[in-house]
């Protein structure tokens, strides 16, 4: 094939915990999509993993339709914008499990409950919860790019105003 310009849009995919449980009950209660599937938790109870914007501003989403959200986040304060702490802070429907993460996922056909480490104390609880939404961040779909166009430290295709890489002719555009 030949052409003039060639755009890359190789996308990305959302940062698992990597926690047991998880490959297993994905789509099944784990999610990593809010807009995508927050209406399947209406008048449920769900758990928002993360501490940066998405986390925080997709907890506010899901308020629409849980009956409660529970944001876990590993450490004591948020990396996100202070309007999204505010927003979340003052939503009555959020509550926080700060210094925490989740250890595994469990349940028969769909997710039933989770195991919470408190990391200062080393302490486990269970906790039973309809859904996990998890947002700690994504990882581009540029390993096959290596050695070919300009990458950053993060894997992220490096770009220009004008979305053009470090080859000419060729752009990238999207979650890359």
């Amino acid at each position: 094939y030949t052409s003039e310009s060639l755009i890359l849009t190789p996308g990305g995919r959302s940062r698992t915990l990597g926690v047991p449980g998880e490959d297993n009950l994905k789509g099944k209660g784990i999610s990593y999509c809010a807009t995508c599937d927050g209406d399947f938790f209406t008048g449920k109870e769900v758990i928002v993993v993360g501490g940066g914007n998405s986390a925080l501003e997709e907890a506010v989403a899901l308020t629409r339709y849980a009956s409660k959200v529970t944001i876990v986040h590993q450490f004591d304060h948020f990396q996100a914008f202070q309007h999204a702490i505010d927003q979340a802070k003052a939503n009555p429907k959020i509550a926080f499990i700060m210094e925490s993460e989740l250890r595994s996922f469990t349940g028969e056909g769909a997710l039933q409950e989770v195991s919470i480490e408190h990391l200062p104390t080393g302490k486990r609880s269970s906790m039973r919860v309809d859904g996990v939404f998890i947002f700690i961040g994504y990882i581009p779909n540029t390993g096959d790019l290596e050695g070919i166009v300009k990458l950053n430290e993060r894997g992220e295709i490096v770009v220009d105003e004008s979305m053009k890489t470090s080859i000419p002719g060729v752009f990238a555009a999207g979650d890359c």
